[in-house]
């Protein structure tokens, strides 16, 4: 008896300490982790860390940076929950956008003035050796040539290129060309259609008009068919499930970086050059997309063309 009661004793004496060190206990801070997709050999860590910092601090949080290797792996670890926040391009946000439950919600994105819409924009270029002169030639008789897309889940390189083929009646060019290839780079379906290699490339104008300036192509080396408007920005999106404080916190980030980490956004137009012009973030509203969902005829079928490659 007296035994049980020395032990409850020291208990009563010891249980304000413990309950102290516990009180003293630091709390672990939340990891935010922000991802984006490498291209070429860039993995473009060091171009979003600037911005992932400060949405980082916002949430007085500690900074985890990834990235994978292609867009398609991006949108995959995003279905998975395995990032806070990714820095995508347009196809892969819209990608994510067919799922029942889209996994993400965009932020903002880099927005190009006016004047500069032209600086990102989709072209098809036929080669010499093809004989291919307009558009006609290509809708009547699409089996008689070959196709090269700049890579899978390029925005300029194969979805905006691909919707337009569409608006051709070209529905499914794996099945309806000759031939069709995805490479891995804008530089390369270029040449691919300089040598003749192929009949037609799809990529970004940008690619093109840097090899004109640069004195590596002259305009008759191929032959543009067709030419995009300006391709709206991709966004930096945060997992659905984030409350929504902590998306207000990082919306706020993103639309005073110009201001207070204007760096920040140097660092990422270095990695995206598609966004050499801008210089500021705007929110990404639904009608953001509206000319992209214009070219493809309707919504339906910009969700038939993005799930031929989920």
């Amino acid at each position: 008896m007296k035994s049980s009661l020395l032990l409850l004793c020291m208990l009563l004496i010891l249980w304000p300490l413990q309950s102290t060190v516990f009180a003293l206990a630091p709390k672990a801070k939340r990891v935010l982790v922000v991802a984006t997709y490498t291209y070429g050999d860039n993995d473009r860590l060091a171009n979003i860390q600037p911005i992932a910092l400060q949405m980082a601090k916002a949430l007085n949080a500690t900074l985890r940076l990834k990235s994978y290797p292609s867009v398609g792996e991006l949108v995959e670890a995003m279905r998975r929950g395995e990032a806070d926040v990714a820095v995508m391009n347009t196809f892969g946000y819209l990608l994510l956008q067919t799922d029942s439950i889209p996994p993400v919600i965009p932020l903002a994105a880099l927005e190009v003035p006016e004047e500069a819409l032209n600086a990102y924009t989709s072209g098809l270029f036929a080669s010499k050796k093809s004989g291919i002169t307009s558009i006609s030639q290509l809708k009547d008789n699409p089996q008689a040539y070959s196709l090269v897309f700049a890579g899978r889940h390029s925005t300029s390189g194969n979805l905006i290129p691909r919707l337009y083929l569409s608006s051709l009646g070209i529905h499914n060019p794996e099945e309806q060309f000759g031939q069709v290839d995805f490479l891995n780079s804008h530089a390369n379906a270029l040449q691919e259609v300089i040598g003749g290699s192929s009949d037609l490339a799809a990529l970004g104008t940008g690619e093109y008009k840097k090899q004109l300036e640069s004195g590596k192509l002259k305009e008759n080396d191929v032959k543009l068919l067709w030419k995009s408007e300006g391709i709206p920005q991709g966004p930096i999106v945060c997992k659905a499930t984030m409350p929504a404080r902590q998306q207000k916190k990082l919306l706020k980030v993103l639309l005073l970086a110009h201001e207070k980490n204007p760096e920040a956004i140097v660092q990422l137009k270095r990695a995206w050059t598609e966004a050499w012009e801008a210089d500021h973030f705007v929110p990404v509203s639904e009608s953001y997309y509206k000319n992209i969902i214009e070219l493809a005829g309707s919504r339906d079928n910009l969700r038939k063309v993005l799930q031929q490659h989920l």
